[in-house]
């Protein structure tokens, strides 16, 4: 459920930037919608951290990477590849705001490049991939998280005073947002230990932060660096949230709604897709007509549920489907790579607390 939020707020965000580029002038999605809206980023770190605190527990460094490596790469080449066709037949179309074109193969590999990939989204996928090396090299190496996160997390604080972090690779190496990972991966470790409680009251305290938070960014304490204010304003908030969240579920006092576990499941294929769609429907809506405040709020609303909507369909016909076929050639991988698609409360650590 989380997670199908976290790909509507991005969603909405991006959908900010359409609405002004197609609307002729009655936008009705204000840009404090899509400033805090991309905070979605953010949250889907927290719970990436927390997903792979429970992949790695008995999991082989092969086995995780693999699983990563499927989860990751083939639906993201898909759409990347549809980009790259716009890009060759109508390059005037594509990443118009990049001071130059992106590296295609780097684009294809996640590899950190000063601009992003082909399929601008995938940015966050480079640092998603980036994660899962570490955790890996922490499993190969038998590094316990409990020590190997603390450890991870005092190198990123302490590498902005001793080395110059500009380059393309350490930029995401040490990007403040490998903090919300790191501490999404901590959330895991407390819960597989079996705490699970004060759940309301940690997620009272998280929406709270995160209200203080989205009024403060930009309007609070000047912090100079965009990536730490989003970090510190926003990103810190969904900490309590996700062990809010997690430790009600556990209890069973959280009513999970089918529709939106759905969307949550869902929400890495929408989040791939949904710049092309909503691209593609406000290039049909500034052809139309009319446009007034309700011609605008129905193209709003019909954009969030295409946008999903497409999102389930790619996750069913697409996303599974390849999945269940690379599964079946990964020895194992059937256990570990499945955990990313199961119900939190089917995961082993989560049956052994209840």
């Amino acid at each position: 459920m989380l997670r199908a939020i976290a790909a509507n707020a991005v969603l909405i965000a991006h959908l900010t930037v359409v609405e002004l580029k197609y609307s002729h002038g009655h936008a009705i999605l204000p840009g404090w919608v899509g400033h805090g809206g991309a905070a979605g980023v953010n949250l889907f770190f927290v719970i990436s951290g927390f997903v792979m605190a429970l992949v790695a527990r008995n999991a082989n460094w092969r086995d995780f990477i693999g699983a990563r490596v499927i989860r990751i790469y083939p639906i993201y080449w898909f759409y990347t590849s549809l980009v790259l066709v716009v890009f060759v037949i109508r390059p005037d179309l594509v990443n118009q705001s990049f001071a130059h074109p992106p590296s295609i193969l780097q684009s294809y590999l996640l590899w950190p490049q000063d601009v992003d990939p082909l399929l601008a989204v995938g940015w966050t996928l480079i640092h998603e991939m980036y994660f899962y090396v570490v955790i890996a090299v922490f499993v190969g190496l038998a590094i316990p998280l409990r020590y190997g996160l603390p450890a991870w997390l005092v190198m990123v604080l302490a590498a902005p005073f001793l080395i110059d972090v500009s380059s393309p690779l350490f930029a995401v190496i040490f990007h403040p947002m490998t903090l919300e990972f790191i501490l999404g991966g901590a959330v895991g470790l407390v819960v597989t230990a079996g705490a699970a409680r004060f759940g309301a009251t940690s997620l009272c305290a998280g929406v709270a932060l995160l209200a203080g938070g989205w009024w403060l960014y930009g309007r609070g304490p000047q912090i100079s660096d965009d990536r730490w204010a989003r970090v510190v304003y926003l990103g810190i908030a969904f900490v309590p949230i996700v062990y809010g969240v997690v430790a009600l579920e556990l209890n069973r006092k959280l009513p999970v709604q089918r529709w939106a576990t759905r969307l949550g499941d869902a929400s890495y294929s929408t989040y791939l897709s949904h710049v092309l769609t909503l691209s593609l429907l406000g290039r049909i809506f500034v052809s139309q007509p009319i446009h007034n405040a309700f011609a605008e709020l129905v193209f709003v609303i019909l954009c969030v549920a295409i946008a999903n909507a497409v999102g389930l369909l790619s996750f069913d016909h697409l996303e599974l489907r390849v999945l269940r076929q690379l599964r079946s050639y990964i020895r194992h991988g059937g256990t570990t790579a499945a955990l990313s698609t199961k119900p939190f409360s089917k995961l082993p650590a989560c049956k052994r607390l209840k």
